[in-house]
């Protein structure tokens, strides 16, 4: 059971390594990279995909743990940063990932997909995975 937990951490984590490496694939080769918005779009629906799986595997499952931080990371030895993983947390990362998802599908065939829509793609990662990651950082079942 400690494996699945430890795999928890990669929920906002996939989104996030996805958009920092098209985010440097688009500073490094703008041009080429503006104009493969299908790959792009692709990436960051199968990242927000495998963060919906992991946690609707999580939420199968029945997991409910908290996650010290400063046990897997070293850069947060001096903090108190716990990640709640609860089955309100999970359905919640469920039910944002979709949203996410169809968000992206939706600019997919609506927006016109020139300039400028690579950097929307990359907004969305970003916000994606900053909300994942705070949802993860908040006890919901505390709220309720």
């Amino acid at each position: 059971m400690g494996n699945f937990i430890n795999s928890t951490i990669l929920i906002p984590l996939i989104p996030l390594v996805t958009t920092l490496s098209i985010f440097i694939l688009l500073v490094s080769f703008n041009r080429t990279l503006n104009r493969l918005t299908k790959p792009v779009t692709a990436l960051f629906a199968l990242s927000l995909l495998s963060s919906a799986l992991i946690s609707s595997f999580d939420y199968f499952k029945k997991i409910e743990k908290e996650l010290v931080l400063s046990e897997f990371l070293k850069f947060f030895e001096e903090t108190n940063l716990v990640i709640h993983l609860n089955l309100i947390n999970e359905k919640i990362i469920i039910f944002f990932s979709l949203i996410m998802m169809l968000i992206i599908g939706i600019s997919f065939y609506r927006l016109p997909r020139k300039k400028g829509y690579v950097a929307l793609m990359i907004g969305l990662g970003f916000i994606s995975s900053s909300l994942m990651i705070s949802i993860l950082l908040i006890d919901f079942s505390a709220l309720i």
